[in-house]
């Protein structure tokens, strides 16, 4: 296929290239639901919206070829890689989202951890790369919970973080340094990160214990008694006071801890392999994690992520790889990096509009 002159067809055209024929179709259809639809994204309406009333070979397509969320995924993660890689420096932030959902026979249901306390749902693991003025998905991967899979099957939110590493690792050649809450500050991910020569800023939980002076401690013991702290203002109303210790992580080795202050009550933890950079440095670097949590709020909110009329596992993965595929066509059809999502669909609208990916659906038939 010939290259668009814009950047979110050309980025379309790339992920179609890894499809059949009829896949490129359906594929199409079903994206052009994610963004156009505003809500009740089922695959009936979507087929009946544009897919000239074929519900049956859409579902097809969702519940068959196993396969074509991996590939399609590799596809984006080339791409991404491509449009960054004059960027000098590549954040990869890592977490997870939680989807509540009910229904009986829905494969990988499970008890997650979300903003509402514990939901019953999917879960799935997630990475996006901020650089270039861009945050852009890098991979969703649904979590299948240990009680609902063989046990040769089952893959740790742990291990699926670190397989996210390893691929990031074969893409990027610039520096690139993770960003992670307390549930990924853990050795197997942190030692991943030191070995692939990249930097770390985590958030760590107040019972982990480190090593300071030659004797070990747990960090919550460190905020006690009189620190040289600073004063950083995080908003108009918010500040933090942030005291930098260098320590020991026991099976990580030497890293920067923030103890950080908020009011007299609120204190956490953080560490970096940056033990070179100030607190206030550290500390801006480390706000930048949030950008995946407005990619969480923008994908429900906007692209159908929690919107899933399907029960199989394989069904919900393609799902979510759409949805990525829709965010990032989004993203970089938008002319200024911008907190607005709905502002960056309508940017998207402009430049690429309806009747030019019915036409890729109308060229794959």
């Amino acid at each position: 296929m010939k290259k668009h002159r814009h950047k979110p067809t050309a980025y379309i055209i790339h992920i179609l290239g890894v499809l059949t024929k009829p896949q490129r179709r359906h594929a199409v259809i079903y994206l052009l639901g994610l963004v156009w639809m505003i809500k009740f994204r089922s695959i009936n309406r979507i087929a009946q919206e544009f897919g000239h009333k074929d519900t049956d070979g859409l579902h097809h397509f969702l519940r068959h070829s196993v396969q074509t969320s991996q590939t399609t995924q590799e596809a984006s993660r080339e791409y991404t890689a491509e449009c960054i890689k004059d960027s000098n420096h590549v954040l990869l932030a890592i977490d997870d989202t939680p989807v509540e959902r009910k229904g009986k026979h829905i494969e990988g249901v499970g008890i997650h951890h979300s903003a509402k306390g514990l939901i019953k749902g999917l879960c799935a693991v997630t990475a996006i790369v901020i650089a270039g003025g861009k945050r852009l998905a890098w991979g969703i991967a649904a979590y299948y919970p240990k009680s609902c899979c063989p046990k040769e099957v089952f893959e740790s939110k742990v291990t699926i973080a670190v397989g996210i590493i390893e691929r990031a690792r074969q893409s990027f050649k610039q520096p690139v340094t993770v960003l992670m809450d307390s549930w990924y500050a853990c050795a197997p991910i942190l030692c991943k990160i030191i070995e692939a020569g990249w930097d770390f800023v985590a958030a760590i939980k107040q019972n982990r214990k480190v090593i300071i002076n030659g004797r070990v401690s747990h960090v919550c013991n460190l905020a006690k008694g009189p620190r040289d702290y600073i004063t950083i203002k995080l908003s108009a109303k918010r500040i933090m006071r942030v005291a930098k210790r260098t320590v020991i992580l026991p099976k990580v080795g030497v890293v920067a801890l923030l103890i950080c202050k908020h009011g007299h009550h609120e204190t956490r933890f953080f560490i970096s392999s940056l033990v070179k950079l100030s607190a206030r440095e550290l500390v801006k670097l480390y706000r930048q994690r949030f950008e995946i949590e407005f990619f969480h709020r923008d994908i429900k909110q906007y692209l159908g992520f929690g919107e899933m009329f399907m029960r199989s596992h394989h069904c919900v993965q393609k799902h979510w790889t759409l949805v990525l595929v829709a965010y990032n066509a989004v993203t970089l059809a938008s002319c200024t990096y911008s907190q607005s999502f709905r502002r960056n669909i309508d940017c998207f609208c402009q430049k690429v509009s309806l009747k030019d990916l019915q036409s890729l659906v109308r060229a794959s038939v």
